[in-house]
């Protein structure tokens, strides 16, 4: 038999060539489509943790809000014995503070105690309200 024809040949090798092209160019075009949806998900765990942190947060503020509440009305609570007569370092001692613990349950109600029984037109702070200091002039020696 007749050894095949070198165009024959070249032919063959011509076709082998393109369906090892279209091997890598179909692998590429996968690889590439996996990427773009590695990408995706990757976008999409990041909103999710966004979104997370910022319900997150929402529920913290509402929680410290709450939370604020209930200490003032524990403040109430120590205002009262107070106001019964009960001496400071009974109520500490009644209720596990230190003095200083109780001192600070106090300030939380006063400086709202203060704003609501302010009087109208005296300014409690201000330059009307502090004295007038006059400065000292320093005499040389």
């Amino acid at each position: 038999m007749a050894a095949p024809r070198k165009s024959a040949q070249q032919l063959a090798a011509r076709e082998k060539a393109r369906t090892k092209a279209r091997e890598l160019t179909e692998r590429h075009e996968k690889l590439i489509d996996l990427a773009a949806e590695f990408f995706e998900q990757q976008e999409q765990a990041d909103v999710i943790r966004s979104d997370a942190r910022q319900k997150a947060d929402a529920l913290l503020a509402k929680a410290e809000a709450e939370a604020e509440s209930a200490v003032r009305a524990a403040a109430e609570k120590v205002q009262a014995m107070l106001a019964a007569g009960e001496a400071r370092a009974a109520v500490a001692a009644r209720l596990g503070l230190t003095g200083a613990e109780v001192k600070r349950m106090l300030d939380l109600l006063t400086p709202q105690d203060e704003e609501t029984t302010e009087p109208a037109g005296e300014p409690t702070s201000g330059p009307a309200a502090e004295p007038a200091v006059e400065p000292v002039e320093e005499q040389a020696a």
